[in-house]
């Protein structure tokens, strides 16, 4: 095979940007990494079947470690989760001072993978290392940001959880000395209108915006391309009423989270429907090829997690089971896929069934 190690067929395969391939073919060499895709036409390739290949999905948001008060969401939500005497935190701090999150952990991360998730951006409250172990132990890469509690923590990355919980000059040490920077960023009004995302953008200079829930047209253009955006549907439904005007942030090629596990699943198929579905309720210009780019491929070119499948990419898919009526893939993938279509995952040139 000329140093080219397998050739994966499948009925479909969204190459690249989404395109849509059917009968399609994936050639990857003996290190997993993939050197040609198109129409499959002749040769010995293993076939998957009845399959759409796809990349991984990519979880753009989500607290782990607060899944021990799940469902415990009957207040307001500074109140749930304002820095720093929200409820999360007290409970989140117990448990991990008793080392309780470990096995809590382990039970989101497999829960976490089985959703089809090759790659997640978290926010630890406290025990980042555990929380990054934890993920990658189950085959999901992750990309931490530790709570900095007006420290300077022990870890590369850091979130607040406002900007308006500190001092300017400490917002500017942080952007100073860490690698990435994280915030929430107007979820709530009285945020907003106290000037949060003035802070993130100006003071604290940060990397990843998450929320954004209440931002205008004007605030939406001045936001630098580059800068990472992150918008929770679900959770802004429930905790705030309303959910970022997503189509303002389309240039900026918004990634989707599914928040705090004490409110949501960290299901992104769940979260893709409720996108599709709430931007269809709105009047939204919003496809299904965006919402399927805000789980999977613009994260790649954003923050590099969960490659899409293109030559020079290490191949990690799932094969999904294909529709079983009509040809709209995108369509049946946004709306009608779960993760119990997964048939399985694809890490190089290894098969793992679901």
């Amino acid at each position: 095979m000329g140093g080219r190690a397998l050739r994966l067929r499948a009925r479909y395969v969204l190459a690249g940007g989404l395109e849509v391939i059917e009968n399609g073919v994936v050639e990857i060499d003996d290190h997993g990494v993939v050197v040609g895709v198109g129409k499959h036409t002749g040769g010995t390739a293993a076939d998957l079947g009845n399959v759409v290949l796809m990349p991984q999905l990519v979880n753009g948001h989500v607290h782990v470690l607060d899944a021990a008060m799940a469902d415990a969401d009957g207040m307001y939500i500074d109140d749930l989760v304002g820095w720093p005497h929200g409820v999360k935190y007290h409970v989140v701090r117990r448990l991990v001072s008793r080392r309780g999150h470990l096995r809590l952990l382990d039970a989101v991360a497999r829960r976490m993978r089985r959703y089809g998730a090759g790659c997640a951006l978290v926010y630890a409250e406290y025990a980042a290392r555990d929380v990054e172990e934890a993920l990658r132990r189950h085959g999901i890469e992750a990309v931490v940001f530790q709570e900095a509690h007006g420290g300077f923590p022990d870890y590369p990355n850091v979130q607040v959880a406002s900007p308006l919980d500190h001092p300017p000059e400490y917002l500017r040490q942080l952007r100073a000395r860490y690698a990435l920077v994280s915030t929430h960023v107007s979820e709530t009004p009285e945020c907003h209108e106290e000037g949060d995302l003035e802070l993130a953008l100006r003071v604290l200079d940060a990397d990843v915006l998450v929320h954004l829930t209440y931002i205008t047209p004007e605030e939406a253009l001045e936001i630098p391309r580059g800068k990472v955006v992150v918008v929770n549907p679900r959770a802004n439904a429930y905790l705030a009423g309303r959910i970022a005007p997503v189509p303002l942030l389309l240039h900026l090629k918004p990634l989707l989270g599914t928040d705090n596990v004490f409110v949501n699943e960290p299901d992104l198929w769940s979260e893709m429907k409720f996108m599709h579905a709430y931007a269809a309720a709105a009047g939204w210009n919003l496809g299904e090829r965006e919402v399927l780019a805000m789980a999977t491929v613009w994260n790649w070119e954003m923050v590099k997690c969960a490659p899409p499948i293109e030559p020079g990419n290490r191949l990690r898919a799932l094969a999904v089971a294909a529709p079983y009526a009509g040809s709209n893939v995108l369509k049946y993938l946004v709306r009608r896929a779960t993760h119990a279509d997964i048939v399985a995952f694809i890490e190089g040139s290894e098969i793992i069934p679901a």
